[in-house]
């Protein structure tokens, strides 16, 4: 019975960690750090937090830094350009939904933080400006945050592996051993 309990709670703890999702709490850009100078897909989620008709359209202003090359074609939008701006349109983001908008360019060419505009609307004309911050770092400051938390939930794996194999030979063992007389 109670390897049944440390593998409920191992696999608990690894879905926990894997998992995880963060909350859409506000907008978002993956990744938040790049590296100065560097070719970079960004991917902005944009949330829609309590627009019950619907958010139909975003506009993302670029950071004139930023050398923007091209931007998504998302099905059932229609992008359009206008110097460092980019408007999708004629979609539909549900109340309490998510959608993601992806762009592709070049990192400043120097260390600093730039901010990205990013205003979301829905067909009556109401709006919400966002003020998306992008870190760009020098070579040698690449953030390995990411690649940290996979090894960690490597690593958890692997333990909650051990565990359950573990609860696995004992719970076998005790079946299959000969009782006393």
């Amino acid at each position: 019975m109670r390897s049944s309990v440390w593998l409920s709670l191992s696999i608990s703890a690894f879905s926990a960690l894997v998992l995880a999702t963060p909350a859409a709490a506000h907008l978002s850009i993956d990744p938040a750090k790049v590296v100065k100078g560097q070719l970079v897909d960004l991917v902005f989620s944009v949330p829609n937090q309590g627009d019950a008709i619907g958010i139909d359209h975003v506009t993302l202003g670029i950071p004139q830094d930023f050398k923007l090359d091209d931007m998504e074609a998302k099905s059932g939008w229609t992008a359009s350009r206008t110097g460092q701006a980019i408007t999708w349109s004629g979609g539909m983001i549900p109340k309490g939904m998510f959608a993601r908008f992806s762009i592709r360019g070049t990192a400043p060419s120097k260390v600093e933080t730039v901010l990205f505009n990013v205003l979301v609307g829905d067909r009556t004309g109401k709006s919400i400006t966002y003020r998306v911050g992008l870190d760009v770092m020098g070579a040698r400051e690449q953030d390995t945050g990411a690649r940290t938390l996979g090894k960690a939930a490597l690593g958890v794996a692997i333990v909650a592996a051990v565990l359950a194999l573990g609860g696995l030979f004992i719970s076998l063992y005790l079946w299959l051993r000969p009782t006393p007389r």
